[in-house]
This record gives C-alpha cells, sequence and structure tokens, in this order.
C-alpha cells in the first residue's frame, strides 16, 4: 500500500495534477489602438494566457488523444491604464482520424465583442470555476465550450456534463449582473446566455446527435470511402434541415455558429455538384452564407 501511495504522489509531482490538458492554444495579441503607457500592462499576457490554458485540465476527466488546436485572437479596443476593452476571436479545430495536422476541420468560431477587464503583466492566472473572474472566467467559459463540443464529436452527447459546467460559469456571471450575461435576449440574438441556452437545452440533443454524424459518419468517413462519406454528409445536412423545420420556432444561436464554422467547408466539399440537394438545405439552414453556397454550386 505504501508502495502503490508513492507511485501516485511520484506520478502528481512529475504531470502536476491526475488529468491531462485538453487544449493547445495559440494567443495572438493587437495592441494598435491603446496606448504605449496601458501597453505595458500587457506585454506578458500572450505568454500568461497560453500558459494558463496550456498547463490546465477544464473538463476534469482524462483527456485520450491529441490536444485540441485553438486559436484565440485578441484586439484591444481601449485602456485605461490597468483596465482593458477588447474584442475576441476565438477557433478551434477537430482533428479528422486517419490523417495527420494537415486534416483538421474548423469546428467552432466565436467573436466576442465586449469584453471588460483589470489584467497586469504576470498576473497569476488560476482555475476556479466558483468564483467569477473579469478576465479568467470568460476564457474558462469558451474552452469548456470547445472541449464539449469536441466531446460531441466522437461521442453522442459525450459533452453534456462539460456543457453544464460552462453553464455554471454563466449562471454565476448572470446572478452577479456581469455584462454580456443577460438572461434576456431576443430569439436568435448571439449572446453568451443564448449561446448556452441553446447548447445545454434538451431539445437540441438531436441537433448536437447529427453533429457527431457529421464528424464520424461523414468526415472521418471520407477518409477511408469519399462517396459513402458525402453521401451521410448529405443526410445529416437533410436531417439538419428537417429539425430546423420541425423542432424549432425560430433562428437559433446554436444553428448558426455551427454554419459560421462550416460553411467553407461544405462549399468547398460539394463545390461544383450543381445536381446535389445539399444545396437546398444549406441556403434554408444558413441563409447568410446563400451567395456563397450558390458559387460553390456553380463551381466558382
Amino acid at each position: 500500500m505504501k508502495k502503490q501511495i508513492f507511485l501516485i504522489l511520484a506520478l502528481i509531482l512529475i504531470t502536476g495534477n491526475v488529468y491531462s490538458q485538453e487544449i493547445k492554444a495559440n494567443v495572438t495579441v493587437n495592441m494598435e489602438q491603446i496606448d504605449f503607457e496601458s501597453r505595458m500592462f500587457i506585454t506578458s499576457l500572450k505568454f500568461d494566457l497560453e500558459n494558463y490554458i496550456n498547463n490546465q485540465s477544464f473538463s476534469g476527466i482524462e483527456w485520450e488523444g491529441t490536444r485540441i488546436p485553438v486559436e484565440i485572437s485578441i484586439f484591444f479596443t481601449g485602456a485605461n491604464r490597468t483596465m482593458f476593452s477588447a474584442q475576441m476571436v476565438i477557433i478551434s479545430k477537430r482533428t479528422i482520424r486517419g490523417t495527420d495536422d494537415e486534416g483538421q476541420s474548423i469546428a467552432t468560431r466565436f467573436l466576442d465583442k465586449e469584453w471588460a477587464f483589470e489584467y497586469q503583466s504576470g498576473a497569476i492566472l488560476s482555475y476556479n470555476p466558483m468564483r467569477y473572474n473579469e478576465f479568467t472566467s470568460l476564457i474558462d467559459l469558451y474552452m469548456l465550450l470547445i472541449v464539449a463540443n469536441d466531446l460531441d464529436t466522437y461521442e453522442e452527447l459525450g459533452g453534456s456534463k462539460v456543457y453544464d459546467d460552462a453553464k455554471e460559469i454563466a449562471m454565476m456571471a448572470s446572478s452577479l449582473n456581469k455584462n454580456g450575461f443577460s438572461t434576456n435576449f431576443a430569439p436568435g440574438e448571439m449572446t453568451r446566455y443564448s449561446m448556452i441556452s441553446e447548447m445545454t437545452d434538451p431539445r437540441y440533443e438531436t441537433f448536437r446527435r447529427l453533429i457527431f454524424g457529421y464528424y464520424v459518419d461523414g468526415l472521418d468517413m471520407m477518409v477511408e470511402d469519399a462517396n459513402t462519406g458525402k453521401a451521410n454528409l448529405t443526410t445529416t445536412i437533410h436531417n439538419m434541415a428537417d429539425f430546423k423545420k420541425n423542432k424549432l420556432a425560430g433562428p437559433s444561436t446554436f444553428l448558426q455558429l455551427f454554419y459560421d464554422a462550416k460553411a467553407m467547408e461544405l462549399s468547398q466539399l460539394f463545390k461544383g455538384d450543381a445536381e446535389s440537394p445539399v444545396w437546398k438545405d444549406l441556403m434554408y439552414l444558413d441563409p447568410t452564407n446563400t451567395m456563397l453556397y450558390q458559387e460553390a454550386k456553380d463551381g466558382k
């Protein structure tokens, strides 16, 4: 028994924790719109944030396989010494089975337009989902959404617990009246809370299962059998259109997020296949990208 305890303690000392990290993040920072004095306080932000994310287990589960590639771009829009406002773009990818890093599909694309926080270089960042922090809690929220989405692409509803963890952060922020977390939003309005509400709504479990099929029966299958994989994708897209028609009463942020990430991919996969029924479904599901789909249908 003593020997077993020693081995466990040794493992913890070596790894830092008993869980592996899920994400491999690369952070870029644009400071062009803020004054030089304020820039002094964020000189190490890129390093600080990458170190925080890449050494953190957000889900608390033993992660299998490669880590999720995530690109985070932060554009500072205002500053008053250590107080900052910024916009953030976050893109995650999902590696297609049987391929190397070149075979990556954009899985999520988030745009957060209103982020305000206090920061000083060299800040010690710690993960505490039970306590709201203007800087780390928003990062935690998006990392949890990325992990949950990734789990959903390998197992039907595999990300449910992690989605619930993300919602806990949103609910905590809402209870504290934090900007951007209001529970009042119009149907289809893209807010932090509207996204999470739909992702954790049981009514969207059908859509989440279809996302699983999109990857496993579609993209993953295409590596083995391109024709079968493409046919499965066509069926999945049609089933998503049926879901929108029969299950939804109005616009959906979840659907829009999915197609914001997938529009270019789908256009390229079906480009020039003018007779495919997929185009009608895509234009119905994602009307904002109708021109993109029409050009791809015409082979342009």
